[in-house]
């Protein structure tokens, strides 16, 4: 009987070395990105999943990503704004609708060690899979949430990418398309041109079935000692089967500083009060 994908895991103990000076002080998940940090549309998005519980795995220090879901009573009583006002509420309706648990990963060990971390807080569950950095409108999350619901398959999202960007990606090796999915048998991490079986890319979103632990804890590390989750992947389209969800509409990177900019950009000039005032700017420059 296949259960219900009830619990999500967020790798967020890197240092964000690509932002500093400001993550000495500040994680890059607090960073804002369209008036909220980006750590409160992930759990957002979780929420609008049906996900009850979000795990967590953090670095020593990064403790404020958990203070940022506490009830604040001073500042929601001290702030008059109605719009203010509004955001604040936002974060208390998540909170309450929302358990969240943290879970330390002593080492950066990669991707792979940090989803293992997160073993005893999700138990023998399903789970959703949502790196921090990556933000697609719409989420795939909701297709493959159902497809796991409905079919028993972990997944993730992919996305086709140019010849010159395969190595810098998990890639996929298909076995066939079915009522819009791919399905998967296989995968590997950053592979030369040459070696890649496609190009469609895994991105930042999976529903991953339990058994995924037991392939990370036999999974042998690779370059800089890190255990790499496309390993794990790999052998489970193998012995359990994967399904990947092709998203083709907008995805916003605020792993690079780059991609910070262009994001909030991007968004802010779709809004209906920023996007004028903006381009009325930049008209001036």
């Amino acid at each position: 009987m296949t259960r219900r994908v009830r619990k999500a895991v967020v790798p967020a103990a890197g240092l964000g070395t690509r932002f500093l000076p400001t993550t000495l002080a500040v994680p890059k998940e607090l960073l804002p990105f369209d008036r909220r940090p980006a750590i409160h549309h992930i759990v957002s998005e979780a929420a609008s999943c049906g996900i009850e519980t979000m795990v967590f795995v953090l670095s020593r220090g990064k403790e404020s990503l958990l203070h940022y879901f506490l009830r604040n009573a001073v500042a929601i009583r001290s702030v008059d704004d109605p719009e203010r006002q509004r955001l604040l509420e936002e974060v208390q309706v998540l909170r309450e609708q929302m358990e969240i648990v943290a879970v330390y990963q002593e080492e950066p060990l990669g991707l792979g060690h940090a989803v293992l971390c997160a073993a005893s807080a999700v138990g023998d569950e399903p789970f959703a899979l949502m790196l921090p950095d990556d933000h697609f409108i719409p989420s795939p999350l909701p297709a493959l949430v159902e497809a796991y619901e409905s079919r028993g398959l972990g997944g993730m999202a992919l996305k086709s990418v140019p010849d010159n960007e395969v190595s810098r990606y998990g890639i996929v090796d298909v076995a066939a398309e079915e009522d819009g999915l791919y399905i998967l048998k296989g995968a590997v991490e950053k592979p030369r041109l040459d070696d890649a079986p496609s190009r469609l890319a895994i991105m930042g979103r999976y529903v991953l079935p339990p058994e995924i632990f037991e392939h990370l804890l036999h999974t042998r590390p690779g370059v800089k000692g890190e255990i790499q989750i496309t390993d794990a992947l790999h052998q489970i389209a193998a012995t359990h089967g994967l399904i990947g969800v092709l998203f083709g509409d907008t995805y916003l990177d605020l792993g690079t500083w780059e991609g910070f900019v262009l994001a909030n950009l991007r968004i802010s000039l779709n809004d209906p009060v920023l996007g004028p005032r903006i381009r009325a700017m930049l008209s001036q420059e």
